[in-house]
């Protein structure tokens, strides 16, 4: 006689060589996540749990991220249904299963990917901004960019806890070089020195923009001494540099970077307004265009260099910038009551040839309180060189 055993598992049975398939599992009086499944089978109660709990992956979720927070559904994020544990629970016996969801990894870091961009907050210094004659201290902003493997793993905590509702995700942050606390004292413009270039002339704007950029921002810190050449480095092609006309023994001729002398001179002028010590400088071989005689500065690389110093006991800061045709330098620091003016002696000794002599006079309430010479000026030219 043969036997046939039957069994409520889903499966085979092989008995007496007989194959019989097993009856699929029926669930009892099992409520998953607020939907019955009470008599069905698997196929069934995945199909209802599917439908029943879709609007679950509508719900909204908080992401959070340095100073931002945004809300997107679950289902925006990777999150999904995890019916395969619901079921597993259900057919322990257990009478109430609540929602489980499970995090598509790939889903997620492409919807991190997109996300990043919202998070991002750029790093921006602290600086001193000018507004109707008065001068305050905009404060820094830290830099803020999403760390996604980071943040993906802390979206993985909702499979743990399906009620989560708010996830502060991972992220990489960046000082700011220049903080508040960096300019304590800064109150005042010390002074403002501006000149005229042809923006047309595109290799000499380039290299402008360059050594300009370089210079804008620097924090001198009390006895500090400032060096054209250490703040914008060695011009060269590799660094962006473009040839453009130098002068050298008194002739016009291309060279790399020509036009850091126009920066130079500018922020030198701004230096001497301001009432700061000159440690060193040096004037053109023959007189420019955009700055007074005696007045002018240049710099040669591993030659000569143009320096002054922070005699003050509070922070100097400089802003420099290209708006147009126009350099502006400015220089910031605890206010004071004097009142700085420039003037220059000079001699013409040839058709060519010319010395000048800088001074520098301070007053105080009107009264002169200091007069200075900064120094001399010898320029000596070629009569066929053509204009700058």
């Amino acid at each position: 006689m043969r036997f046939l055993t039957l069994t409520t598992l889903t499966g085979a049975t092989l008995m007496g060589g007989y194959h019989v398939q097993a009856a699929p599992a029926i669930y009892g009086d099992v409520n998953v996540a607020g939907v019955s499944i009470a008599n069905l089978d698997q196929t069934s109660a995945t199909r209802r749990l599917t439908r029943e709990l879709q609007p679950k992956l509508r719900a909204p979720i908080k992401l959070a991220a340095g100073p931002k927070e945004l809300q997107r559904k679950r289902s925006d994020v990777g999150l999904d249904l995890d019916i395969g544990w619901m079921l597993a629970r259900a057919a322990t016996g257990q009478k109430y299963v609540p929602l489980k969801l499970r995090l598509n990894r790939d889903a997620a870091l492409q919807s991190l990917r997109r996300l990043a961009p919202e998070f991002q907050v750029p790093v921006r210094n602290a600086v001193p901004v000018e507004n109707d004659g008065a001068v305050q201290v905009r404060a820094e902003q830290h830099g803020v960019e999403l760390n996604l493997g980071g943040s993906l793993v802390r979206l993985q905590s909702v499979e743990q806890d399906a009620a989560t509702s708010r996830i502060v995700l991972a992220v990489h942050r960046t000082q700011a070089k220049v903080t508040q606390e960096k300019l304590k004292g800064i109150n005042a413009v010390l002074s403002t020195y501006t000149t005229r270039f042809n923006s047309g002339n595109i290799g000499r704007t380039t290299n402008m923009r360059l050594g300009i950029a370089a210079i804008d921002g620097r924090l001198l810190a009390p006895g500090e001494v400032f060096s054209l050449n250490g703040t914008v480095g060695e011009r060269t092609a590799a660094r962006g540099y473009k040839e453009a006309i130098i002068f050298e023994n008194g002739k016009m001729v291309k060279g790399l970077g020509g036009g850091i002398s126009q920066v130079t001179g500018t922020l030198f002028n701004a230096a001497l307004l301001a009432n700061l010590p000159i440690v060193t400088y040096r004037t053109h071989s023959r007189p420019v265009d955009y700055i007074p005689i005696g007045r002018d500065a240049t710099v040669a690389w591993g030659q000569f260099d143009m320096k002054f110093k922070n005699d003050r006991q509070t922070p100097i800061y400089i802003s420099y910038r290209i708006s147009g045709h126009r350099a502006t330098a400015r220089i910031f620091g605890a206010k004071t009551n004097h009142d700085v003016s420039l003037s220059v002696t000079s001699k013409k000794i040839g058709a060519r040839e010319i010395t000048a002599q800088l001074y520098r006079t301070v007053r105080e309430n009107g009264k002169v309180i200091a007069k200075k010479r900064i120094g001399n000026s010898h320029y000596k030219w070629k009569e066929d060189d053509p204009q700058e």
